[in-house]
């Protein structure tokens, strides 16, 4: 039986979980942050039959059903910063310290029992709750508006958030608050990356187009078969687009929910399937999209792409791209085993 209930979430992953850490630290880091949150809850007496914990591989979705305490989302999130910043002044091994990311959320969500018989949580609460933690970096919190709204009216919380304006999959804004307070230890009160890009500098790769660059260099071979195609620029520009938002989409998707694919053949056919699959489309057809997502998409990067008969190809990346990549988004270079190449 599903039942409706106020749930508060605070979703929190380790920064960096992988980066020149071993497996044997990764393990002892998670068992860490697990001792924490639960020794948290319970000098914060959160009954134990009110919460429910999602592991998410690298972190943790704690989420507090009908708990009392209009700001206890919040206390609990300082509570494990502060922890985490004790743990790491005590322990001298660099692969054993770590930082994390928080994002506070709160809605009215279904309570359910999972396959396995457990209490869980779904709706749109806890999806939100990772996109705001999406947003956040190393020992920074964010909050989403309707947390805001709570704790903006309280005395002990004015003047303690600082607004910002996201844009999430498929485009869309949605607002986030960032946490400050001088008295909290462990919190970090920078601006968030996200927010803080300078214009005069090099724009930041998209998770769009590191995706896209990263699954256009692994096909770089096949594509450079292709190169008697009328239509091969055109068409592994259409394919490449839609891989790459087909895996930012399965990124982005909270790992209780199912991602939402549009690539034909996704997870059944070959790349080079695929790419006939595009390629035997109506020439103009495919030549007008194309145009329609490198202007979207790919145009402001343009520079990091190989250039043909005066125009940017976009199937093919250069080796300033390749690097770009590896400096942003190393997850997803170590993902696709990319490296420099050495000249």
């Amino acid at each position: 039986m599903v039942e409706t209930a106020r749930v508060q979430y605070v979703f929190l992953d380790v920064v960096g979980y992988t980066r020149n850490r071993s497996v044997e630290a990764q393990s002892e880091v998670v068992a860490t942050l697990n001792d924490i949150v639960l020794k948290s809850l319970q000098e914060l007496e959160i009954p134990i039959d009110r919460t429910v914990l999602i592991p998410t591989g690298d972190g943790i979705a704690i989420a507090l059903i009908d708990v009392s305490g209009f700001d206890i989302h919040l206390q609990l999130a300082l509570r494990l910063l502060g922890k985490i910043a004790n743990h790491n002044s005590a322990t001298a091994d660099k692969m054993r310290q770590f930082s994390v990311r928080i994002g506070i959320n709160e809605n009215i969500d279904n309570v359910l029992l999972d396959i396995n018989g457990r209490k869980n949580v779904a709706g749109a609460g806890i999806s939100m709750a990772q996109r705001i933690m999406d947003k956040a970096d190393a020992s920074q919190i964010l909050v989403g508006h309707t947390v805001y709204d709570v704790l903006r009216q309280r005395e002990k919380y004015f003047s303690s958030f600082r607004a910002f304006s996201a844009i999430g999959k498929h485009g869309i804004n949605f607002n986030v608050y960032q946490f400050s307070s001088k008295d909290s230890p462990g919190l970090n009160m920078d601006v968030p990356t996200a927010f803080a890009v300078k214009k005069s500098e090099p724009a930041k790769l998209t998770k769009f187009v590191a995706y896209y660059i990263a699954h256009a260099q692994t096909n770089r071979d096949f594509l450079q078969s292709k190169k008697n195609d009328a239509a091969r620029n055109y068409a592994a520009t259409v394919l490449l687009s839609f891989i790459a938002a087909d895996a930012e989409e399965i990124s982005d998707t909270p790992v209780h929910e199912d991602a939402s694919v549009n690539t034909w053949g996704a997870g059944e056919e070959t790349f080079e399937k695929q790419y006939l699959h595009y390629a035997s489309l109506e020439f103009w057809v495919i030549c007008r999209l194309s145009d329609l997502l490198a202007s979207r998409h790919l145009n402001t990067y343009s520079e990091y792409f190989e250039g043909a008969d005066f125009m940017t190809n976009f199937a093919f990346v250069k080796q300033s791209g390749i690097k770009k990549l590896i400096d942003e988004w190393p997850e997803i270079a170590t993902e696709f085993r990319l490296k420099p190449t050495l000249k």
